[in-house]
């Protein structure tokens, strides 16, 4: 298997493993607005929860993005070499 393969395939993991940690992270995500006094504890809970969402989404686009950029540059070197390579 190509290397270059093999690179595509590690990138994919690493977009479905972001995928399913997201998952993981929001499981316990509180969806409900917190308004009365002591409900600081709930309140930080959610912004912690906020924050680590929005890092694993960011970095999500930004491999997912990656991934299909890779991928389809994999795809038209491959097709431009097999139209390129004279026959047998």
């Amino acid at each position: 298997m190509p290397v270059t393969l093999m690179i595509l395939i590690a990138m994919t993991a690493v977009v479905l493993a972001l995928a399913a940690y997201r998952k993981l992270v929001a499981r316990n995500e509180d969806d409900l607005v917190h308004l009365a006094n002591g409900s600081e504890p709930l309140i930080a809970n959610q912004q912690k929860t906020e924050q680590a969402l929005g890092m694993i989404d960011r970095l999500g686009k930004l491999f997912t993005i990656a991934t299909v950029a890779y991928g389809a540059i994999l795809a038209a070197s491959y097709l431009y070499v097999g139209l390129t390579r004279p026959s047998l």
